[in-house]
């Protein structure tokens, strides 16, 4: 908890009073910056949110750190939007420093990571920031995903185990490697949600 508790920090728990009564871990909480969360957010386990920028979550909003931390951290300059119906499972960690956007019904698998932001140069003058990360709606990023800065998912996309997104992966693609190419195009009704 921190050491100074902003005035919306209570408003803040009370929104999330489901997480803290379930008992199953901790919530470590730094609020600093706007925030909201829709309706039913049910935090379980390990979960560390320090969020210093702009970050909104939609309803029934899912983060299973029983087995593994779910980290995620918005900058000072930084939004983080996060649709309905998305679910975190343990040791996934999001970094906004400039703008990531999630759409509804994203499942995350154990170990994904998302950031924005190179954090330091690859060489000199090299750029960190290349764009927002954007992901689609009814995206699955299976376990140990990694979404580089600047890159797009389609909706519909699943992102195989052990990938590498950095490059934009068109919709309804399943896509697989490091880095992470096309393999084939999913054939889904509009409506179907994959839950």
């Amino acid at each position: 908890m921190p050491t100074s508790v902003p005035a919306s920090y209570e408003v803040f728990l009370k929104r999330l009073g489901n997480a803290k009564r379930l008992g199953y871990g901790a919530l470590r909480a730094r609020i600093s910056g706007a925030e909201s969360f829709g309706t039913h957010a049910d935090m379980r386990g390990k979960v560390s949110l320090d969020l210093r920028g702009r970050a909104v979550f939609g309803s029934n909003f899912a983060a299973n750190g029983r087995a593994g931390m779910v980290s995620i951290k918005v900058g000072r300059d930084g939004t983080l939007i996060v649709g309905d119906g998305v679910s975190m499972s343990a040791s996934v960690t999001i970094e906004a420093w400039h703008e990531v956007r999630i759409g509804n019904d994203v499942m995350m698998a154990p170990l994904v990571s998302i950031i924005d932001d190179n954090r330091h140069e690859v060489e000199p003058g090299a750029a960190g920031f290349k764009g927002p990360v954007v992901i689609g709606n009814n995206v699955w990023l299976t376990r140990n995903v990694a979404v580089l800065p600047g890159v797009s998912i389609g909706d519909g996309c699943v992102i195989a185990a052990n990938s590498v997104v950095s490059k934009d992966i068109p919709a309804h693609s399943l896509a697989a490697g490091a880095p992470a190419r096309v393999l084939r195009t999913l054939e889904m009704p509009d409506d179907w949600v994959r839950f």
